[in-house]
């Protein structure tokens, strides 16, 4: 028994050393790219929440109205909800897909995933337990395969549910990879807490899975972004201290409102703290695309299969989309 304490203290240890002696250090700084993206078009859209947005076909894009329920988003800007017969009537706070399904997660007394068609369909609900804890508030969903991961800011973990069973295990409690260790900045101004200090940024909020899921990139919106192996967190066989080192921090990022991965593991970032549009991918040269005062406010970005992107944005207190063309 001693041994094994000592091992476990050891590995610990050196895991805690890996996540702060972190390959984001050595990091490029953000450079501006020499040729920008633009924005086309900017229009209102009253009653959508700034923080869901899936690119969809030919130029539309879905979203969460302020009651939870998935809504398109159609070229010309207009808002409708989703044609499907049988719309789940569950408040939906994220929205994500995986193959040809929509998924949304519901919160509440008993989480659940909801399955949908594309056209919004309810195809079936799947209680969740074991996902929170007192004080919990599941933010964040990605789903591959036969699992979805979700993210708790209230209580930070990373939570995995199995898809079949609907039974769900949190991983990696409080650990510093998901809790805000600096301030969140918007427009270079920390926000303010009663005894006058800079607030730090929240715990972790943006999920991001690649194309294969693989990996897990995950971070409170003040950075860093960190990133862990699914088969860490879905393989019963790896033990906790195996997880704890297998935590890389993969990029330091300023602020953000809003983060994406794309098909071709491109990320884009939404960053509050200059107002601007970040793109970093493979190659790992860290671009800043676009530069705009209404992006201070900006919330979640989406980049369609056109080679067009668009980013919710908050504008004298209501959701707008800015749509830009990419460089």
């Amino acid at each position: 028994m001693k041994t094994r304490l000592l091992h476990v203290a050891a590995a610990t240890g050196l895991a805690a050393l890996a996540v702060m002696a972190t390959p984001a250090r050595a990091d490029h700084p953000w450079q501006d790219a020499p040729v920008q993206a633009s924005i086309t078009a900017d229009a209102t859209l009253p009653g959508l929440q700034p923080t869901t947005l899936l690119a969809a076909e030919n130029g539309t894009y879905l979203a969460l109205d302020t009651n939870g329920h998935p809504v398109r988003i159609d070229a010309a800007n207009t808002v409708s909800p989703l044609p499907g017969p049988s719309q789940p009537t569950d408040r939906l706070v994220a929205l994500t897909r995986s193959g040809t399904d929509l998924w949304g997660l519901a919160t509440g007394a008993q989480p659940a995933l909801i399955r949908m068609s594309q056209d919004g369909s309810l195809q079936s609900r799947i209680p969740l337990s074991g996902a929170t804890v007192q004080g919990s508030n599941l933010i964040a969903l990605q789903v591959h395969d036969t699992h979805a991961y979700l993210a708790d800011e209230g209580k930070p973990a990373l939570v995995v549910a199995n898809l079949q069973t609907g039974k769900a295990t949190r991983f990696l409690p409080y650990d510093m990879s998901l809790t805000g260790r600096h301030p969140l900045l918007r427009n270079n101004q920390p926000r303010m807490g009663p005894d006058g200090h800079p607030m730090a940024g929240g715990n972790v909020r943006f999920l991001m899975l690649d194309a294969k899921g693989q990996w897990l990139f995950y971070q409170p919106a003040c950075g860093p972004m960190s990133r862990i192996e699914t088969a860490l967190l879905t393989d019963t066989t790896f033990t906790a201290v195996e997880q704890l080192d297998g935590i890389t921090e993969w990029r330091t990022t300023p602020s953000l409102g809003g983060a994406t991965l794309t098909p071709d593991d491109t990320f884009y970032l939404s960053d509050i703290t200059v107002g601007s549009i970040l793109k970093f991918g493979s190659d790992r040269i860290p671009l800043r695309i676009l530069r705009d005062q209404r992006l201070f406010d900006a919330g979640a970005p989406a980049v369609s299969d056109s080679h067009q992107m668009a980013v919710l944005a908050t504008e004298d207190g209501t959701t707008h989309i800015l749509r830009i063309a990419l460089p």
